[in-house]
């Protein structure tokens, strides 16, 4: 249910990114795209990974579940003040005009609602899938209907944050609500558990700050070396890829509560859990990764426009960044899980490090590209260490291929079959009829998914 609510709001949020893009121009586009990356990376100031260690307990204690909840409540509202601070000096440091310093504070402004959104983790303890999909729904609908308003009426970047904050304002309150309903009222503000969760919380939020900021802070740099107009092109496909990232948070919004609560009492269980969740992730991002080698160029035409053709070098080598990615979820969660948060962040320091210092060779060089392929190895280094870091944990031979090295060859296959319909001049929309159809076939036909699986789905039946 994730999965399809979230294709259909990746349509609809394709379609509204393509709006602002327009909207705002290549430069106006840079100059919006690293704000918010500068906002994410001090935002995350107010986690630093406190909701995924009480998600992580809850899963484990059920009975402590108000407990861990209220507690992440607390932590995150005390944040909300430093995190403001912090987050108006970082606007006053980057912005290039009025219009994106206005658009900053104003966005600023929206974010100290987000300390209740740790009430929403309820919904992943239930593995209740409906709400959130709902309030996505409802954040893609308002923000779109937002971003058209403002297209056809001419307005800016200033109208855009407006538009964007009253979306986040409605949203966070909707989702609150609905939270406490299900946990039966104000979870209050326990202090009990807050020692041992900041304790733990600590060494996740710092690995997570660090994986943020190797992750975006190509797009700062790209500003800051090569100005707006490059900006603007690189994180327009960027974009695409954060938007995207709805298939690894789909999957784990369900399996990362069941891999928690399997460790350390069912080891086999929690085996059976991440294979089936490297799996998933194989099937999910590869089959893009083919369909983007082939049809970059006509994919950013058709949703940025010619202005932004430039950038469509860079979208494969995002894409694949991307694919690594979604297994580096899987790997950051199974850390947590394990308790090896401390390895997880002098890795991610590690990579950070290697990142900035790459990045700052390379854009000079390469242009943009440089970034993209800076992203592209980062995830390959970070994903490496921490594949070898959980299987020596483990003491765990590397695993047999099955069913991911499948999907790898249907993947191929399809690549090479899109690649010949390119080659005589088919559409985008061949092609991604062509992918639509052709890949589930190739998956099927070489077992990377079996019909009793398809059949576990569709007809909603309890696996033997």
């Amino acid at each position: 249910m994730q999965v399809v609510v979230r294709i259909l709001n990746l349509g609809l949020g394709a379609v509204v990114t393509a709006l602002v893009a327009r909207t705002l121009g290549k430069e106006g586009y840079g100059e919006w795209s690293t704000m918010f990356v500068a906002l994410s990376l001090v935002a995350f100031f107010a986690n630093l990974g406190i909701e995924t260690i009480a998600l992580r307990e809850a899963a484990r204690r059920p009975e402590q579940e108000r407990e861990w909840i209220g507690s992440a409540v607390l932590l995150r509202l005390g944040a909300i003040g430093p995190v403001a601070i912090t987050s108006c000096g970082a606007i006053l440091l980057l912005q290039q005009s009025h219009a994106m310093l206005l658009s900053g504070l104003i966005l600023v402004a929206s974010s100290p609602l987000s300390g209740l959104r740790p009430l929403q983790l309820v919904f992943e303890l239930q593995v209740n899938n409906r709400v959130p999909m709902i309030i996505l729904t409802l954040r893609s609908v308002l923000w779109g209907a937002g971003v058209a308003i403002i297209y056809l009426s001419g307005a800016g970047m200033v109208a855009l944050a407006i538009a964007m904050a009253v979306t986040n304002v409605i949203c966070a309150v909707v989702g609150a609500v609905v939270a406490l309903r299900l946990l039966g009222g104000w979870p209050g503000l326990p202090r009990t558990r807050l020692g041992s969760l900041v304790r733990a919380a600590l060494p996740v939020g710092v690995s997570g700050l660090l994986v943020i900021a190797y992750g975006r802070i190509d797009q700062v740099i790209v500003f800051g070396m090569l100005g707006a107009g490059s900006a603007g092109l690189y994180g327009s496909v960027y974009t695409l890829i954060e938007q995207a990232q709805f298939i690894p948070i789909s999957i784990l919004t369900t399996l990362a509560p069941v891999i928690a609560a399997a460790w350390p009492d069912s080891r086999q269980r929690m085996f059976r859990a991440a294979r089936l969740t490297a799996e998933l992730m194989a099937v999910m991002s590869l089959g893009g990764l083919a369909f983007t080698l082939v049809g970059s160029q006509q994919i950013v035409r058709l949703v940025f426009g010619p202005e932004f053709v430039p950038a469509a070098s860079v979208l494969p080598i995002l894409v694949g960044a991307f694919t690594l990615m979604c297994f580096g979820y899987l790997t950051d969660n199974l850390l947590v899980t394990l308790g090896m948060q401390r390895q997880m962040m002098l890795a991610s320091l590690l990579t950070l490090i290697v990142n900035v210092a790459g990045n700052l060779a390379l854009i000079p060089a390469l242009g943009f590209a440089g970034a993209a392929w800076m992203t592209l190895l980062t995830e390959l280094v970070v994903l490496s260490v921490s594949t070898a870091m959980i299987m020596r944990r483990l003491s765990l031979a590397f695993p047999k291929p099955g069913r991911i090295g499948r999907t790898v060859v249907a993947a191929a296959l399809l690549w090479a079959g899109l690649a010949a319909l390119h080659g005589v001049g088919a559409s985008l929309f061949v092609l991604a009829v062509g992918t639509c159809l052709g890949y589930p076939a190739l998956l099927l036909a070489l077992r990377a998914v079996a019909p009793a699986d398809v059949r576990l789905i569709v007809r909603r039946e309890r696996p033997v």
